[in-house]
C-alpha cells in the first residue's frame, strides 16, 4: 500500500504543529515570538480543518459541518488572545485543540 499524498501532508502538518506548540508555551520568551507562533498555530488549525472538511464526500453533510465546527475552538482562542492582549495559556490550548480535533477526525475517517 502506497502512502497517499494527503496523508504525507498531514504528517508534515502534525510535525509543524508539534514544533509550534513547543514554542507557543516556551516560558519567558519574547512576546513577539509567542505572537508569531500563536498565529502560526491558528494557520495550521485552519489548514487542517480545510483539508479535513473538503476531503469528505458531499453527501456527508453532518461530518462536514462537524469538521468546520472545529474552527470554533480556534475562533474562541483568537477572541481570548485579543481580549487579554498578551500570551494566554487558554488561547494557546484552544488553538491546539482545534488542530488536534481536525487531525484526529481526519485520521479516524481515513
Amino acid at each position: 500500500m502506497a502512502l497517499q499524498p494527503l496523508f504525507i501532508l498531514y504528517v508534515v502538518i502534525v510535525f509543524s504543529f508539534i514544533v509550534t506548540s513547543v514554542f507557543m508555551f516556551k516560558p519567558k520568551g519574547d512576546e513577539r515570538v509567542h505572537l508569531i507562533f500563536f498565529w502560526l498555530g491558528v494557520a495550521l488549525s485552519v489548514l487542517v480543518t480545510f483539508i479535513n472538511a473538503t476531503s469528505l464526500a458531499p453527501d456527508m453533510t453532518v461530518r462536514i459541518i462537524a469538521a468546520w465546527g472545529g474552527l470554533l475552538f480556534s475562533g474562541i482562542g483568537i477572541i481570548v488572545r485579543m481580549i487579554t492582549g498578551k500570551t494566554n495559556t487558554v488561547a494557546n490550548v484552544l488553538v491546539m485543540t482545534c488542530t488536534v480535533y481536525g487531525a484526529a477526525s481526519y485520521l479516524l475517517l481515513m
